[in-house]
């Protein structure tokens, strides 16, 4: 199965790493994108909120209401209370699992055709954008935080929010590699906004990366 699915998961992500270049030969795109998320008042209070949980594990087990104020930092859509308390009650084995790098069992257990309440009936839902940002928030120098319309952006809007994570973020990572130049004068323009400087030394390239192009995404369109 790996020879036949391999090739194909790597057209998907030299398609996605063309399309970062493409997009970041803006000039103006990272001043731009800096500006609004450290000058936007709900924009900096989620800032703030990210510098205190992200890699955070005192955080993570300190408290007893860790995923309820998760989802609701990061604005994430129809999760029920019972879900919520049941993540709560296995923190430490999917944490465990984040850490050995067992992401598939991880969504498949927790995340993936979940059945949740939706008013007076229940439904079946994938949490696939709760899942990028948790496991984002635990190894941000390697997976980003995906939702939908970065999803839908880099052209991947027909495959399961899975396949596209991995994708996304194994070419963040590449493209970050192959240019380190470019990187280091994004995060100089991070450095050079004063509101957005202090909030340096704790974001990853691929915050930074997921910074632009949820700018570009939901505010130029």
């Amino acid at each position: 199965m790996k020879a036949e699915i391999s090739p194909y998961l790597e057209t998907l992500k030299q398609s996605v790493k063309k399309k970062i270049s493409v997009l970041l030969n803006n000039q103006t795109i990272s001043k731009d994108a800096f500006d609004f998320h450290f000058k936007d008042e709900l924009s900096l209070l989620f800032q703030h909120y990210y510098l205190e949980s992200i890699n955070n594990r005192q955080n993570y087990f300190g408290t007893s209401n860790f995923f309820r104020v998760f989802k609701q930092k990061y604005a994430l859509q129809g999760i029920d209370g019972s879900h919520l308390a049941r993540l709560e009650r296995e923190k430490e084995t999917i944490l465990q699992l984040i850490n050995n790098r067992e992401l598939s069992e991880l969504y498949f257990s927790f995340f993936a055709n979940v059945r949740l309440k939706h008013g007076a009936k229940f439904v079946n839902k994938n949490l696939g954008s709760f899942f990028t940002k948790l496991v984002h928030t635990f190894m941000p120098d390697e997976f980003c935080a995906l939702d939908n319309p970065i999803k839908n952006h880099f052209g991947l809007g027909g495959e399961s929010f899975y396949i596209a994570f991995i994708i996304v973020s194994n070419a963040y990572r590449e493209w970050v590699s192959e240019n380190s130049n470019l990187m280091q004068q994004i995060r100089l323009e991070l450095e050079r906004n004063k509101a957005g400087q202090p909030f340096s030394t704790k974001m990853t390239d691929i915050k930074l990366l997921d910074l632009i192009f949820w700018y570009q995404v939901n505010e130029i369109g």
